[in-house]
């Protein structure tokens, strides 16, 4: 009997011992779930609030920004320059801001004109596999590096002639297409779709114009070449060219198209990137082979460093207001 109660005693113990043990695991369990409950709710907090600080930067990323000191960056560049024989015209697309010296100066056009034979052409469609009969007094107007491959009465198609145009500004290109248009139709064009007042004529296929022109014409030109078709991948090969290509130095390359007459060099074109801008830059330097190429892509390079520098202090911006 004495063995029994010992037994169910011992049994007893083991029970008891089993039972707290249990109470203690259950107990540790919870704590440790509640634990790892409140680990999980702390990092699912840093992670919202990463996510809203990211959203926060980039969507400050994507909103126009302008340094309070690009002005005076801007301001110091032109005081170095002879400005009585410069106008500029620069837009940053994104950032929607401008810098501009002398932007209503007229001048003459030369061939910055043929930019409006090609948004014309894309703009109406026209058949780029149509052809234009390549007449002797065109062929007196080519060049070594267009036309003149082509003999006397045969007939170029229209890509042809576009991409000479705007590639080596040949101006031949230009004659025959402004005859194929029409030079009303070419003014009632920019009148209607650029609200710009050409002021060629028939006996004058050149003009006129300011930089704030031709920065309106180039920002319609942007907008087009967002396209991809065989009209925008034919003018793009044509503008990404070096020929007199004042706005390109060191790695950076533009779409352009300069015009060149007398004492009269100018080039305007874009800059793409995930921050593209526009620029147009007119000037009275003369021949860009005796040195006004070169002032004209120092120039370029010193606007597109305050463009940069506009793109530094922006990202400084944003990085402070998301993250400290």
């Amino acid at each position: 009997m004495k063995k029994m109660k010992k037994s169910i005693k011992r049994y007893l113990i083991i029970i008891i011992v089993i039972l707290s043990l249990m109470l203690i695991s259950i107990i540790a369990l919870y704590y440790v779930c509640k634990l790892k409950i409140r680990y999980d709710n702390e990092q699912l907090a840093i992670i919202q609030e990463k996510i809203r600080d990211d959203i926060e930067y980039t969507s400050c990323m994507l909103t126009p920004y302008k340094s309070n000191n690009i002005d005076t960056l801007f301001n110091e560049l032109t005081s170095s320059l002879n400005t009585n024989r410069l106008a500029i015209y620069f837009e940053d697309l994104n950032n929607s801001y401008t810098l501009t010296l002398n932007p209503n100066a007229i001048y003459y056009n030369a061939s910055i004109i043929k930019l409006f034979d090609a948004a014309y052409i894309i703009d109406n469609n026209v058949n780029l596999n149509d052809t234009i009969t390549f007449t002797s007094e065109y062929r007196n107007l080519s060049k070594e590096e267009g036309l003149l491959k082509y003999e006397v009465n045969s007939k170029i198609p229209i890509k042809d002639i576009l991409y000479y145009l705007i590639s080596v500004s040949e101006n031949a290109s230009h004659i025959m297409l402004t005859d194929y248009i029409g030079v009303d139709n070419l003014r009632n064009y920019a009148k209607n779709t650029l609200g710009i007042t050409l002021t060629i004529t028939d006996s004058d296929r050149f003009g006129y114009m300011s930089v704030t022109t031709t920065n309106t014409l180039l920002k319609h030109v942007y907008e087009l070449l967002q396209n991809d078709n065989e009209y925008t991948t034919l003018l793009k090969d044509a503008m990404n060219n070096d020929y007199y290509n004042g706005l390109n130095f060191d790695e950076k390359t533009f779409l352009h198209k300069y015009g060149y007459y007398n004492q009269y060099f100018h080039d305007i074109g874009s800059y793409n990137s995930l921050n593209p801008y526009v620029i147009s830059i007119f000037t009275l330097f003369g021949n860009p082979d005796a040195g006004a190429l070169e002032k004209v892509s120092n120039i370029s390079k010193e606007i597109y460093n305050i463009y940069q520098t506009n793109l530094n202090k922006k990202e400084e911006y944003c990085y402070n207001l998301a993250y400290n």
